[in-house]
């Protein structure tokens, strides 16, 4: 490791851990290593090493591999954020890593990248319901049915003048797109296939099978009705998704934005009769087994399910993000109602996430001064300052010496500010010059 990050790491107060594993071109597991931390010139990012993980997989050796890191490089005190993706090997709250690394580092928050965070909520929402993963299955293969053949593909163009997105099961933006696109052109996918069939010469055995087949889900009530749920659920999704990729939010907009997503779902169980009777306008009442009985009853129980699954998946992959409400005490916006109403809620969360590290009720006084609608632009200067990396030199020194505590929890927020910084492709740091690094 160069001398310079070395430095910079033993002069840091806080710094956040991140773990990916990445396969390289020998097929080996590579577990890179990068802390995230705070100095006088702005927020660092820096990438340490690889580690070879290859016969190493379980929660135990990683974590031990993680602890072991930290102690050489002094970190142990000093943690206060690990970032993993979704693997229950590494975000089990009972026996991930992430637990294995708080029994002996308490302080030391899970911090999920946000957008994996909600492909597995929308991912693992859905699997649990074998109606909804036929629907899913049905919806890939038609995807798959045209970009299997270039006839196809040119069909689609001339007919539907749209293609379809391939399904990537650990993106479910790209589900929802193309939910999206079928729901829009589902009248003309039905033209399609009644083209093939109908013109069943020009196309071999398979591909009429399929067009056959696929002519009768679009217009089988079951089938109308997850596209018709689906399509309204990806649309609140799709803004949301947008939110957590964007590196511009900071993570209390972030947390605010899924808290309004949840109230948008829980919203949907006053659409279903509207789903309902526009589906049964479009295909006819269910048919076969689902003919049987109260039909309604029972679609609307699958749709119940479908929001109730959701909405339990935000609850399990976001609960660790409740811990970070204390960040709603660095919010601009609040100074004026803060000013009125200390934010005692808030500042009991830092307590009890981070109280040791700081002198809290020196805290809360400079917290209070900031506050102060005469003192407040100054020290929203300073707050943006940091988080764009333009803190000046001399402000800094000056501000370090009157306002300790509140610059301290200044540095936690930046250390924990993980939320876009590890995403499902990518791991970005920075080398020792300062310049972006990506590594798929």
């Amino acid at each position: 490791m160069g001398e310079t990050i070395k430095e910079e790491i033993s002069k840091a107060p806080f710094v956040a851990l991140m773990l990916d594993e990445t396969t390289d071109v020998s097929n080996a597991a590579q577990l890179s290593f990068v802390l995230r931390f705070v100095t006088d010139s702005g927020v660092k990012e820096r990438f340490v090493k690889f580690e070879d993980v290859t016969g190493k997989k379980r929660a135990e050796d990683v974590a031990a591999m993680a602890l072991g890191f930290l102690e050489e490089h002094g970190c142990m005190g000093k943690l206060v954020a690990q970032c993993y993706d979704g693997a229950a090997v590494m975000a089990s709250g009972l026996n991930g890593v992430q637990a294995k690394v708080k029994e002996k580092i308490p302080q030391a928050l899970f911090i999920h990248c946000y957008a994996h965070a909600l492909n597995l909520v929308l991912s693992q929402g859905v699997v649990k319901i074998k109606e909804c993963r036929i629907f899913f299955s049905h919806l890939s293969g038609l995807a798959a049915f045209f970009s299997r053949s270039p006839k196809r593909t040119q069909l689609l163009d001339e007919i539907c003048q749209k293609r379809l997105p391939r399904v990537a099961p650990t993106r479910w933006n790209f589900a929802s797109r193309l939910v999206c696109t079928v729901f829009e052109k589902k009248d003309a996918l039905k033209d399609l296939f009644d083209y093939i069939v109908e013109h069943h010469e020009e196309f071999d055995d398979a591909a009429i099978l399929s067009a056959d087949g696929y002519l009768s889900n679009l217009g089988n009530f079951e089938f109308g009705f997850f596209l018709s749920t689906f399509n309204e659920i990806f649309a609140h999704a799709d803004v949301l998704f947008d939110i957590l990729q964007n590196k511009s939010f900071d993570m209390q907009f972030c947390l605010t934005r899924v808290e309004e997503f949840c109230m948008c779902i829980e919203e949907q169980r006053d659409r279903f009769d509207q789903i309902y009777d526009e589906t049964v306008q479009d295909t006819g009442l269910p048919t076969g087994r689902r003919a049987h009985g109260d039909s309604r009853s029972h679609y609307k129980k699958l749709h119940n399910g479908i929001l109730e699954n959701i909405l339990n998946q935000v609850q399990n992959r976001f609960k660790d993000h409740e811990k970070l409400s204390f960040l709603s005490l660095l919010d601009p916006q609040q100074f004026t109602s803060f000013n009125s109403n200390f934010p005692e809620t808030a500042f009991a969360s830092l307590t009890e996430s981070y109280g040791p590290h700081f002198d809290l009720s020196r805290l809360k006084t400079e917290l209070s001064v900031m506050y102060d609608s005469d003192n407040k632009w100054d020290c929203v200067r300073l707050f943006v300052a940091l988080l764009t990396q333009a803190v000046v030199s001399g402000l800094w020194v000056v501000v370090v010496s009157v306002l300790a505590d509140l610059v301290k929890m200044l540095q936690v927020r930046v250390c924990v500010e993980l939320g876009h910084v590890l995403d499902g492709r990518y791991l970005r740091f920075n080398d020792a010059a300062g310049k972006e690094k990506k590594r798929i």
